[in-house]
């Protein structure tokens, strides 16, 4: 569980370079009509995009944290 919990700590260092690589590669694909890439890649960009949106939107790494360690209580007790 704490790596799930350091993942979510540590969002924008992974889903940064989420959101550019797969926002240049949906553009590429989207370029040479290549539909499960655009679609893979685009998926990737938009999932990069909302775990960013919802680490700055809960209040960074400790209030996050603290978020998904609630959710977890409340799921397994």
């Amino acid at each position: 569980m704490d790596e799930i919990y350091f993942l979510v700590r540590y969002t924008p260092f992974w889903s940064i370079p989420l959101l550019i690589i797969g926002a240049e590669f949906s553009y590429i694909s989207w370029i040479r009509k290549k539909k499960k890439w655009f679609m893979f890649a685009a998926i990737n960009a938009v999932f990069a995009l909302l775990m960013s949106i919802f680490y700055y939107w809960i209040g960074g790494p400790e209030k996050s944290v603290r978020f998904v360690m609630d959710i977890v209580r409340f799921y397994t007790t």
